[in-house]
């Protein structure tokens, strides 16, 4: 459910949202009033916190702003972040879990072998330890592959974000830097 839950959420990511805003900001020099309405209108409430730090460029002490700014996104990013941990443990513990199987089947189909010793079935009993180790080595790679894709995509969309979300603030930063404004 997890997994789910995290694509509908980084859904809301994408490209042409980010895109919006910094289209919003190349208007900033021409019409600052269209840039606040863009950003306003923003399906990212990251389009807040750019309006918030273009709003107090003005403030004497921009390192204070900046930190704001900092700490807003890092709360615009925190939801993103949430439940990575545990699709993250999935993917590690599933082929733990399997070789745990494996070894336990193994231990099975020896501890059958010694039981059956002398007799015909011997071939029997290694047999059926030997299949109950495979099918949860299998079982446990068959959980593990499909989580690792997810979690890797999921982690690629995250870092994307984040990497966009650092490079839209650092605009706002700068918005001025070499208008003479």
């Amino acid at each position: 459910f997890e997994s789910l839950y995290k694509f509908f959420q980084f859904s809301s990511l994408s490209p042409q949202r980010f895109k919006a805003l910094e289209d919003a900001l190349d208007v900033w020099g021409s019409n600052r009033d269209e840039c606040f309405k863009q950003l306003q209108n923003s399906h990212l409430e990251l389009g807040s916190i750019m309006k918030f730090g273009l709003e107090h460029l003005d403030t004497p002490d921009n390192e204070e702003l900046r930190e704001e700014l900092s700490r807003r996104a890092t709360n615009f990013l925190q939801p993103y972040a949430g439940y990575m941990r545990p699709l993250e443990l999935i993917y590690y513990l599933a082929p733990v879990l399997g070789l745990l199987g494996t070894v336990l089947g193994m231990i099975e189909a020896f501890r059958g072998l010694e039981a059956s010793a002398g007799l015909d079935k011997d071939s029997t009993a290694l047999a059926g330890g030997i299949w109950e180790a495979l099918l949860t080595t299998a079982v446990g790679l068959s959980i593990a592959i499909p989580f690792t894709v997810v979690h890797a995509w999921l982690e690629t969309r995250l870092d994307a974000a984040t990497s966009r979300v650092s490079d839209q603030l650092t605009r706002v930063m700068t918005i001025n830097v070499g208008t003479g404004s």
